[in-house]
């Protein structure tokens, strides 16, 4: 009976487990809660190799040039630890945001691995409406608008006057300063240039804020044809 098992042994020997390595990620979603437009976040993901052979980290990828990210490491051996540090630049963002970062790695039950950075940015000065699209117009349609420019900052904000990038359009504030809360109205009104069809433009705002040093609003009409 010995002989047999021995010889069992020799024509179907025990393979030892199948060696991999194994990415374990301690989260794969962050939630930086609420940040100011222009503010820049940064959150760190650790992950590590439970396996026990090398992880092969390829292909980073960003959902938006907003957000950049950084690796500490590619190649991780059995039992090292990696990190993932992402940073969004909340600038030109507002509302609910979600970026999206993905890796492939050599892991067979991990492939692919995405981590998610989301939050809620909100900015200091509101301009309603974003823009001014006064569509297709004909020559009798007078072109004009007022927006309004609202203080969501604990403390005053100081513009400066507009300054517009086409000559067609005229643009003044009601007022240079904003006490917090407040809003002051930005009046607009444009006139298509000589032999022109197609007017565009932007009104430009410069204020005193370091994360949102000017506010831009684009001006486009399209005259009609006769």
């Amino acid at each position: 009976m010995r002989h047999v098992c021995l010889w069992l042994l020799l024509l179907f020997p025990v393979s030892p487990a199948f060696a991999a390595p194994a990415l374990v990620v301690e989260r794969l979603q962050s939630d930086f809660g609420e940040i100011t437009q222009g503010h820049k976040i940064t959150e760190t993901f650790r992950f590590h190799n439970a396996g026990d052979q090398m992880l092969q980290i390829n292909h980073l990828r960003s959902s938006c040039g907003c957000t950049a990210a950084l690796l500490t490491t590619r190649r991780l051996e059995p039992g090292a630890i990696g990190e993932l540090q992402l940073t969004f630049n909340s600038d030109g963002f507002r509302g609910k945001v979600q970026k999206i970062v993905s890796f492939e790695t050599n892991d067979p039950d991990h492939r692919l691995v995405a981590f998610a950075l989301q939050g809620i940015v909100t900015p200091e000065l509101i301009i309603e409406p974003g823009r001014i699209n006064w569509g297709v117009v004909t020559k009798e349609t007078l072109l004009q608008t007022e927006l309004e420019i609202v203080n969501r900052s604990a403390g005053t904000i100081t513009l400066q006057q507009p300054e517009v990038t086409s000559a067609g359009i005229v643009a003044k504030l009601s007022s240079l300063r904003i006490v917090a809360g407040e809003k002051v109205t930005l009046a607009v009104a444009a006139a298509f240039p000589a032999d022109k069809k197609r007017l565009a433009g932007y009104v430009l705002i410069k204020t005193d804020l370091v994360n949102l040093p000017q506010l831009k609003v684009s001006v486009s009409a399209r005259l009609a044809s006769e």
